[in-house]
């Protein structure tokens, strides 16, 4: 668990993940930073209708999910109605042929897993 100051601003974040334990952490970890968690979406399509719904402040956006839909099909959808909200991928898949598809979609960053909270911390701070 995350063991730093609080984020200067309470952000809304959207959490896009399929495996249920790194969601649980991370939200636990959002949390501990002073984000509002507004959701978690597991599947690509949950995360298109969450992102509309409620407003979050920022994604955290894995790339392989649930379903037929994957984070960058996504992230996509998600520019496409909100071409300005901050896409973070938080991902596994950091080889060439994949960020550069996901690069397509204009992310803020990427972050590796298994993740660096302060790290994401520090992400996220600079985003206000």
């Amino acid at each position: 668990m995350l063991a730093c100051p609080p984020l200067s601003w309470p952000p809304r974040v959207l959490i896009v993940e399929d495996e249920s334990i790194i969601a649980l952490a991370t939200k636990a970890n959002l949390k501990r930073m002073g984000c509002e968690v507004v959701g978690t979406a597991a599947t690509g399509q949950q995360a298109v209708e969450y992102a509309a719904l409620k407003h979050p402040d920022v994604v955290l956006m894995d790339i392989m999910l649930e379903g037929s839909m994957d984070g960058i099909e996504a992230a996509t959808r998600i520019r496409e109605k909100n071409p300005d909200l901050p896409i973070i991928y938080c991902t596994a898949y950091t080889d060439a042929g994949t960020r550069g598809l996901a690069a397509s979609t204009n992310p803020k960053a990427f972050i590796c897993k298994p993740l660096d909270y302060e790290a994401l911390k520090d992400l996220i701070d600079d985003l206000q």
